[in-house]
């Protein structure tokens, strides 16, 4: 059920990224948004299906990704604009992710040491 819920995730987002056309701006910068969004998504999801995955490949591989398909975007879809903006959020977005990953086991580990 957790590979499920993270392929999901992963499907939506890449569906949003390489689909032809750029997401409508509901705001300004609403892209922005929605790209650390789905990278927190995909990276969090990822996390709860790949526990017993080391810590520093499955983030460094999540890491990777941001700036990665951010390039493939532009390679694939000549109607996408490369932007050093996105890639920036695509990485804040993992970076958010693996801070909110941290403080959750921080908090389970303090729960379960006073529970003992």
């Amino acid at each position: 059920m957790r590979r499920l819920f993270f392929l999901g995730c992963l499907a939506l987002l890449l569906y949003g990224l390489f689909r032809p056309e750029s997401p409508p701006a509901l705001f300004s910068h609403s892209d922005k948004y929605l790209h650390v969004l789905g990278f927190g998504a995909v990276s969090l999801t990822a996390r709860i299906a790949f526990l017993r995955a080391p810590a520093w490949l499955l983030w460094g591989v999540l890491l990777a990704s941001a700036p990665l398909s951010e390039w493939l975007q532009q390679q694939l879809q000549n109607t996408r604009q490369f932007s050093w903006l996105d890639i920036s959020a695509n990485l804040l977005g993992v970076l958010l992710a693996a801070l909110g990953w941290w403080l959750l086991m921080l908090i389970y580990s303090r729960w379960r040491k006073h529970d003992t």
